[in-house]
């Protein structure tokens, strides 16, 4: 019967007969599941912020078109409820898919820390609410921008507030740390103040 005789390398030391790349795989795996999780939140955090981007513009176009309609004279009432400015804001809220139920029921007139000419639909000062204010007074700027004393222009300024939720980022924070108690909303807020004609 024939011996075999082990395979040795050059240096006297015996090779292993393993598969070559077995290793390597192995690693490639784990430093896949090491990167998955930051992966996914980076892209999720883009999907979401996006999607909330697209949102501030929208209300920012809402509170202008509230803004828009208000300084027109025949609609500029300021001692009377603005149903039909409020309803523009809607309509254009509606037209772009959003929900716009926070914004309906009777208007509640200087609600605390506002002015008397100022009206507000929904849940103010810490939800989501439309605030119209129809004699607003905007103070006239010198040449290099700065504000003159007692010189003022009487303007409309409409306020929109948009509660936001995050619902895949919500899930992902939720999981990567656990005793959070994140809901995942914000509420997304921007003002449009126009001169009046």
């Amino acid at each position: 019967m024939k011996q075999r005789s082990s395979k040795t390398s050059g240096c006297g030391e015996r090779r292993r007969d393993s598969k070559p790349g077995l290793q390597e795989k192995g690693a490639q795996l784990v430093e896949f599941a090491f990167i998955l999780p930051f992966v996914l939140v980076f892209v999720i955090g883009i999907t979401e912020f996006g999607r909330g981007y697209n949102i501030y513009h929208n209300v920012t176009n809402g509170a202008r078109e509230g803004a828009r309609l208000s300084t027109i004279p025949e609609n500029n009432q300021p001692s009377q409820v603005p149903d039909n400015i409020r309803n523009r804001v809607v309509n254009y809220m509606n037209s772009l898919g959003l929900q716009t139920s926070y914004y309906t029921g009777a208007a509640t007139k200087n609600p605390s820390g506002t002015t008397v000419t100022t009206y507000v639909y929904g849940s103010y000062p810490n939800g989501a609410y439309l605030l119209i204010n129809q004699a607003e007074k905007i103070p006239k700027l010198d040449s290099s921008g700065n504000p003159i004393s007692l010189a003022y222009y009487i303007g409309s300024k409409v306020t929109l507030t948009y509660p936001y939720t995050f619902p895949l980022f919500r899930g992902v924070i939720n999981l990567m740390l656990s005793t959070t108690a994140y809901n995942g909303t914000m509420y997304i807020k921007n003002t449009a103040v126009i001169e009046n004609d």
